[in-house]
């Protein structure tokens, strides 16, 4: 009965003992590790204001392009007054072994600087310079930016002379 018990006890000490062992070589990567290249989506938001009130602007459009790049994001819905959303594309590559994640690299770009355009028929187009560092580092920051109005002309009154 007491063989019985600690043929029992030592096969469950094996098993956690083995489990163990498998655990830490895999942390250690001694079977070796995988490269998978990931692509996910950081957001910016854009809280849009009117430079001259300071009152919130609406319906505004969105461009963003770096050197090689002119089409370098999409705009998403905020569902937040005056905001504008944007989703930049990073692509990092992750290294790893069957348990554990060992690294994460971000693959830069040619250009480490963002320029968001936004646009709206009845303001100027500010351009708004971000560094693709501080987007990484900070995903889901908002920043303010003062819309100028655009100053239209005055239109000409003919007149019978």
């Amino acid at each position: 009965m007491i063989n019985k018990k600690m043929k029992i006890i030592t096969g469950i000490i094996a098993i956690i003992a083995i489990f163990g062992l498998f655990v830490i070589a895999d942390y250690f990567a001694l079977f070796g590790t995988e490269k998978t290249l990931k692509i996910e989506f950081v957001e910016v938001r854009l809280r849009t204001l009117n430079a001259e009130t300071g009152s919130l602007v609406f319906d505004v459009g969105v461009r963003c392009f770096q050197k090689g790049n002119m089409n370098a994001c999409t705009r998403r819905e905020s569902h937040q007054a005056g905001v504008v959303a944007v989703h930049i594309p990073v692509r990092r590559v992750i290294e790893s072994t069957l348990l554990f994640d060992k690294s994460e690299e971000i693959i830069r770009t040619a250009d480490p600087k963002m320029q968001i355009m936004l646009l709206h028929q009845n303001y100027n187009n500010p351009i708004k310079a971000i560094l693709l560092d501080e987007i990484y580092a900070h995903s889901g920051i908002e920043y303010t930016v003062a819309m100028p109005p655009r100053k239209w002309d005055a239109p000409e009154v003919e007149t019978d002379e």
